[in-house]
């Protein structure tokens, strides 16, 4: 990468290197609303749960939760770190809360590209299979469910047994949580880096199957009221994916930057230096650009796109939230109504010590 043409971009990714608060104001316009949202939708679905008792259904009601518990979990895991919160605290932390915390940024990352990929799954068998799509996911969806909890544990369990502490950063300001480094270690951000690329390669697949079955099956479905909710749930269920693949992509991007090997000479290198010719801080101020980005990037793909895609694409969770409006807006008419029918009845006659008037 040529000096000349390659100094506008490193003085771009210098001023994301040096911007710690500005990304996690960011989240936090994106994110707090968005969280609120995806709460009252997943409460609204439990309340009327014989709506939405889909196999489709369920797997979102435990993205959401997950996603929810992720975005709650990842300030202290990260986000107050970012901007040096609470610093005095996180030194009173023990270990095992540090890894706990460490543990839940990846694991949560691998179940929710699984849960992802399953609601792809899921949409391409309910184009493919109409008839059969109910039973195949009845007796299925534990399993999935089960799988996709599972399965992550042997590549995120280890981290509990790392030697957990909090790394305090060059400007003194800002801190981590980090682990100390040996041989053996589990090298936990290569893992998300393949696991991400996997997902993106079979969740591409399944998403170019999908929207050639959906073209396919609507060449001769009727146009109706449930070929349109499918037609969104299909979107919905496609868009979401583009939002995990961009976390994805940070992931790979916060691997190749942030891995280091020692070279011949003792000197240490990171596959960005090996791959793109550039300096060693070149690359660390690539790391740390790509890792202050984390609140937004992880916002976005785990809570905005999911809720707000959510509302817009079930009308029949639009309808109960409208009729709950509706009925919230009617009750100061109500009150009105029923303190005039108060006011205009007549007082009934009152004894006063005994004696009527």
């Amino acid at each position: 990468m040529g000096s000349s043409a390659s100094a506008p971009f490193f003085s771009a990714m210098g001023v994301l290197a040096n911007s710690n608060l500005c990304p996690f104001l960011f989240a936090l316009a994106i994110g707090i609303p968005s969280a609120v949202l995806y709460c009252s939708l997943l409460l609204v679905i439990v309340a009327n749960f014989k709506h939405f008792s889909s196999p489709f259904f369920i797997l979102i009601i435990i993205r959401a939760i997950l996603s929810l518990i992720n975005y709650v979990v990842t300030f202290l895991a990260l986000r107050f770190c970012k901007i040096g919160l609470f610093f005095s605290i996180y030194l009173k932390f023990p270990r095992l809360l540090l890894a706990f915390l460490y543990f839940m940024v990846y694991y949560a990352f691998h179940v929710e590209n699984l849960l992802t990929a399953f609601l792809l799954l899921n949409r391409l068998s309910a184009i493919v299979f109409p008839m059969k799509y109910g039973n195949l996911w009845r007796v299925g969806l534990p399993f999935v469910v089960a799988f996709s909890f599972i399965f992550p544990l042997p590549f995120t369990v280890p981290i509990f047994g790392l030697d957990m502490y909090i790394h305090v950063q060059n400007d003194n300001a800002t801190f981590t949580i980090d682990f100390h480094k040996t041989a053996k270690d589990l090298h936990s951000s290569e893992i998300a880096a393949w696991s991400a690329v996997l997902f993106g390669i079979v969740c591409l697949f399944l998403n170019v199957a999908t929207l050639l079955a959906y073209k396919l099956r609507s060449n001769y479905q009727q146009n109706d009221q449930n070929a349109a909710n499918e037609r969104k749930m299909t979107i919905y269920t496609v868009s979401t994916f583009f939002g995990q693949l961009l976390m994805a992509i940070f992931m790979v991007i916060r691997y190749i930057s942030g891995t280091n090997f020692v070279g011949e000479h003792n000197n240490r290198f990171s596959y960005v230096q090996a791959w793109f010719n550039v300096t060693l801080d070149q690359a660390d101020t690539l790391y740390v650009a790509n890792f202050n980005q984390y609140p937004w990037v992880n916002d976005l793909s785990t809570v905005v796109i999911p809720a707000w895609l959510l509302l817009w694409a079930s009308s029949k969770l639009r309808q109960i939230i409208a009729k709950k409006l509706q009925f919230v807006n009617r009750l100061p008419e109500h009150t009105m109504f029923v303190r005039q029918q108060i006011k205009f009845v007549s007082p009934q006659t009152q004894p006063i010590n005994g004696i009527c008037r």
